[in-house]
């Protein structure tokens, strides 16, 4: 399925860095400022928290901002392909379980009838992060990203990156992630 309005689906070049540009143009001169660990967490199709455990040396967990019904703008729900009424928002932070550091801020946007039942209770009645329920459960998906931006701000910038949770070939969910500059912090 393609979708609509995406701005990445087909392109390829020889240069990994190039295959997911910023939405502003930058292309792969704004990535390289980001360095080795901001090019992984912004281009990765998998899931981000592993990584981030990694950078930081401790172990991530959710901090659960809001989660409601809420209203979603055209082009989500037209991402999405769910009725409106669906789609459940869940703001959260990923943070660092002793430091306390906050590492992402993300925004997803969940089809409930997408997900399989116990990721769908697990996903609104705890705070663990998306890509660890679907580890645990053993659910199969892709991920599609479709927008990486750098701000052309001085540093700290806070690059983001916009990206489809595919289950079973249908969008599930749409997630929003902002990472902060404690990712970039060379950790040893």
């Amino acid at each position: 399925m393609r979708l609509a309005g995406n701005p990445l689906a087909g392109r390829s070049s020889g240069n990994p860095a190039a295959s997911h540009p910023p939405r502003d143009g930058q292309g792969a001169a704004a990535l390289g400022k980001l360095g080795l660990i901001g090019r992984l967490l912004l281009t990765s199709d998998g899931t981000v928290t592993v990584m981030l455990e990694q950078i930081a040396g401790e172990q991530i967990v959710t901090a659960r901002l809001d989660q409601s019904v809420a209203p979603v703008d055209q082009e989500t729900a037209a991402l999405m392909l769910w009725p409106a009424a669906s789609l459940v928002t869940r703001t959260t932070h990923l943070v660092g379980a002793t430091s306390g550091t906050v590492f992402v801020r993300a925004k997803s946007v969940l089809s409930v009838a997408a997900l399989p039942a116990l990721v769908r209770a697990d996903l609104l009645s705890t705070g663990e992060p998306i890509g660890r329920l679907l580890r645990r459960h053993r659910v199969e998906s892709f991920r599609e990203i479709l927008s990486v931006h750098i701000p052309g701000h001085s540093w700290p910038a806070e690059p983001s990156r916009r990206y489809l949770v595919f289950i079973g070939g249908l969008p599930a969910l749409l997630i929003e992630e902002s990472f902060t500059a404690a990712c970039f912090r060379c950790y040893v």
